[in-house]
C-alpha cells in the first residue's frame, strides 16, 4: 500500500492510516491524504471528503483550519470508513444524493465508527508510554 500525505504530520498520519486499514481490514493500493486550510470549492461546509479515484486508489481531504488534532483525525477515520465502503460494499454503485446527508447509511456507519477508531488508537498510544 502506498500512502501519500500533504500538509499533515506525515508520521502520525501514516501510522494512523495503517492502524485504520488494519482495523477495517482493507489494503488500498494508493491512498492520498491531504490537509486543507481553505474551504473545499465544491462543498464549502464539508470537513472532509473521500473519492474513489480509480479502483484501489482513494483520495481523502480533511479541513484543518480552526480544527484541533482530534477533530482532524476523527475526520480522517470517518473518510477511511468510506474507503472501506468503496472497497467492500461497492459504495460507488450505491451512492445517491437523493437522501438527506444524515440519512445515508454510509454516513451513519462512518459517523458511528470514526470516533471509536480514534479512541482505540489513542488508547494504544497512551499505553505505549
Amino acid at each position: 500500500m502506498q500512502i501519500e500525505i500533504t500538509d499533515l504530520d506525515e508520521t502520525l498520519t501514516e501510522n494512523f492510516i495503517n492502524f485504520c486499514c488494519e482495523e477495517l481490514d482493507i489494503k488500498p493500493e494508493l491512498l492520498t491524504v491531504d490537509g486543507w486550510d481553505t474551504p473545499f470549492p465544491e462543498k464549502p461546509n464539508a470537513t472532509g471528503l473521500c473519492y474513489e479515484v480509480n479502483k484501489g486508489e482513494y483520495w481523502i481531504m480533511t479541513q484543518t483550519k480552526n480544527r484541533n488534532l482530534t477533530e482532524v483525525y476523527i475526520t480522517i477515520a470517518h473518510e477511511m470508513v468510506h474507503v472501506r465502503q468503496f472497497i467492500k460494499q461497492n459504495l460507488s454503485d450505491k451512492y445517491s444524493k437523493k437522501r438527506p446527508h444524515h440519512d445515508r447509511w454510509w454516513e451513519r456507519e462512518a459517523n458511528a465508527k470514526s470516533v471509536e477508531l480514534v479512541k482505540k488508537y489513542v488508547d494504544i498510544l497512551y499505553n505505549m508510554v
